[in-house]
């Protein structure tokens, strides 16, 4: 049975076949739960969750999976001989618009349609919604817009989603045999010359402070979660989803604020 929600709407990836934030990238919404309460920053900066959103009428384009495999592609074709369109990792989220026998049809960037092997994905019981009729021109949803000035940023997204971590390790700065949390933003930052702390409690007061309904690809993000101070950071991607190097998953791995335990234990956003 789908469950339907009806209260803060979030967006949702479609998986775009050059980068995984591109700035033509289209997006979709969930219905997804409301999300927690607020905190203030430890630097006693105050940031504001957004209020919720007022109802709009929408429609039902489909539903969204999460890749279950550790990677999988998305072809042009119902065929494994066909071009593909990208390859994707685990708990990447789908746009699914179709099914066809073993093949499961998911929105691309472009506005066309990808097909990956069922066996290589697992349904949500989420409800996958547009605002208004999806046309090739839609562009991003709030949260997904970067400017042309700034388009250095979804490269930096892209760099942090694509970059190999052997393990989390706490305390440890070495991709090759395992990085924490600030260890892994701090790497990802330094290449595009930006110096940010060692930990992420220094982290998190260095750059300016950005309220949570204004976030950007490229954001910092610096969460309580398991202390009163701040003890786990990642870097926002677009449309409700951040990447962070955590003991979860061992790695490198996509998240989504959405969810009660990240959003309860957001403290603090960080433009560098």
């Amino acid at each position: 049975m789908i469950r339907t929600f009806t209260n803060l709407i979030i967006a949702i990836f479609v998986v775009t076949c050059a980068s995984f934030c591109g700035a033509d990238t289209l997006t979709l919404s969930l219905e997804a739960p409301t999300l927690g309460s607020t905190k203030s920053a430890e630097n006693s900066d105050t940031v504001k969750k957004p209020k919720e959103s007022p109802k709009q009428k929408t429609v039902k384009v489909g539903r969204v999976g999460m890749v279950s495999a550790a990677s999988a592609s998305i072809y042009r074709a119902k065929s494994s001989t066909s071009g593909k369109f990208a390859t994707v990792k685990s708990n990447t989220p789908l746009a699914i618009i179709k099914e066809e026998g073993e093949w499961y049809g998911v929105l691309m960037s472009n506005g066309q349609t990808g097909w990956i092997k069922k066996t290589f994905v697992k349904e949500t019981d989420y409800e996958l919604v547009a605002k208004k009729p999806l046309d090739r021109g839609a562009g991003t949803s709030r949260g997904g817009q970067v400017s042309r000035a700034d388009t250095w940023l979804n490269d930096l997204v892209h760099t942090a989603t694509q970059a190999s971590v052997a393990r989390y390790l706490y305390g440890g700065t070495n991709p090759a045999t395992g990085m924490d949390c600030s260890a892994f933003v701090r790497m990802i930052f330094g290449r595009y010359n930006i110096k940010l702390p060692r930990t992420s409690r220094e982290q998190a007061l260095v750059g300016q402070s950005v309220p949570f309904d204004q976030l950007r690809p490229g954001d910092r993000l610096y969460f309580a979660c398991r202390n009163p101070y701040i003890d786990h950071c990642g870097i926002y991607a677009g449309n409700g989803y951040f990447v962070h190097c955590s003991a979860s998953r061992n790695g490198v791995g996509i998240d989504s604020l959405a969810s009660d335990f990240f959003w309860r234990s957001l403290v603090v956003a960080k433009r560098s």
